[in-house]
C-alpha cells in the first residue's frame, strides 16, 4: 500500500464541502482514470481535438 505524503496543519477553521476532493483525487490518481477513459473514449480524428478525459 502506498502511503500519502500528505501534510495538514492544524486550524481553527471549520472543515468545508471541499475535504473531500482529496480522498477523490487521490483515488483518481490511483485508478489511473484517465488512461482508461483515454482508452474507452478514444480523440476525434482531428489534429486539433482534445482528449476525453480533459473533459471528464
Amino acid at each position: 500500500m502506498n502511503i500519502l505524503n500528505y501534510k495538514l496543519s492544524s486550524t481553527n477553521e471549520l472543515l468545508t464541502a471541499r475535504i473531500g476532493l482529496l480522498a477523490t483525487a487521490h483515488t483518481i490518481n490511483t485508478l489511473s482514470l484517465s488512461n482508461t477513459i483515454d482508452q474507452h473514449f478514444p480523440a476525434l480524428g482531428s489534429n486539433c481535438a482534445l482528449k476525453a478525459s480533459t473533459f471528464i
